[in-house]
């Protein structure tokens, strides 16, 4: 014979239902969203340390813990090269890269690299996002740009003891992107499409003799170690980008959308580009003071030199690319304001 409840084990019943409920929907609401970014650099590197574990931390902070992000380190979810795609396929939910790892697809960017223009990451990440306010920058469809800057100015480096420009004549140098490439022709040079990850590798057997890097990459991905000249000639810089898959975006919660909204693509440009430009002094002081390395200050021939190209390289550069005019003189305002402000 089967008993009814009384009404007191009924009551306590429906409590316990009631408390279980209440006790998933409090666990449910305090699980938060995992975003996976995908950093190519290793975990200790100083663009992770430095850069982006304090700027995601912040928009962790703001979102009051309901987002996590999962930093992917090392090139483990996606290479310099596919993190574009990555991203907006939704491989990876945000990622970063440089825009010239992924050639003829950010022509605008390109104006990064023009020599002479820029002479630190603070300049030219402000250059970058005035490109970006204005709607001058292409190649980011399908993502939601969170942030943009560049790497620090590239200097040309050499693993031998040189003395000028004269001595990369014939010599196979790393240059990253179409501009870079060029000015290493114009030298004489061989222009190679190596990634940084390896590039340390590279110069070590010999398979390229020199490399257009900035003073950051020296320490950044261990070059200190490989090179012993070092020409100080301003090249230009790589543009760097900062982007989310765009469905991903629209998919978060408001409090977590709002957190990303906190800060735009300039305020981005900002915190990298003071952070990376007191680094890369530092790094610049420290080749410096290192026994086998020598910073060569150019001779007047070589700085004329130089400057013929460099015009001549910015002059084919506007002519070749869409807007190209209009691209420059962007930048170059956006150069100008962040100079004036220091």
């Amino acid at each position: 014979m089967m008993l009814r409840p009384t009404m007191s084990r009924r009551m306590a019943i429906g409590t316990i239902v009631a408390l279980a409920c209440v006790n998933a929907s409090s666990v449910s609401a305090q699980t938060p969203i995992t975003l996976r970014f995908a950093n190519f650099v290793g975990p200790n590197s100083f663009l992770t340390t430095g850069i982006f574990k304090p700027w995601l931390k912040q928009i962790e902070d703001d979102a009051g813990g309901a987002v996590k992000i999962e930093f992917l380190s090392g090139g483990s979810a996606a290479k310099p090269n596919e993190v574009i795609d990555a991203v907006r396929t939704g491989v990876v939910d945000i990622g970063w890269s440089g825009t010239s790892y992924n050639p003829g697809r950010f022509n605008a960017a390109g104006v990064t690299e023009l020599p002479q223009i820029i002479r630190a990451p603070a300049e030219g990440s402000a250059g970058m996002a005035t490109l970006h306010e204005k709607g001058l920058l292409d190649g980011f469809d399908g993502v939601k740009v969170l942030g943009v800057s560049t790497t620090d100015i590239m200097r040309l480096h050499h693993a031998q003891d040189v003395k000028g420009l004269a001595d990369f004549k014939g010599a196979k140098v790393r240059a990253a992107g179409a501009v870079l490439s060029t000015m290493v022709e114009r030298i004489g040079a061989a222009p190679m499409n190596i990634p940084i990850t390896s590039l340390a590798e590279s110069l070590a057997k010999k398979v390229v003799d020199g490399t257009a890097a900035d003073w950051f990459s020296m320490e950044g991905f261990r070059l200190i170690e490989v090179t012993k000249t070092h020409i100080d000639l301003p090249m230009g810089a790589t543009g760097i980008y900062l982007v989310m898959n765009q469905a991903k975006y629209d998919q978060l919660p408001p409090k977590v959308k709002a957190a990303f909204d906190k800060y735009n693509a300039r305020d981005f440009a900002m915190f990298w580009g003071t952070r990376l430009e007191k680094e890369s002094n530092r790094v610049r002081q420290a080749v410096a003071t290192s026994a086998g390395h020598k910073l060569i200050e150019p001779s007047a021939e070589d700085t004329a030199k130089w400057r013929e190209i460099s015009q001549q390289v910015i002059d084919d550069w506007v002519k070749s690319t869409k807007n190209g005019a209009a691209v420059l003189d962007a930048f170059q305002g956006g150069v100008r304001a962040a100079s004036a402000a220091k």
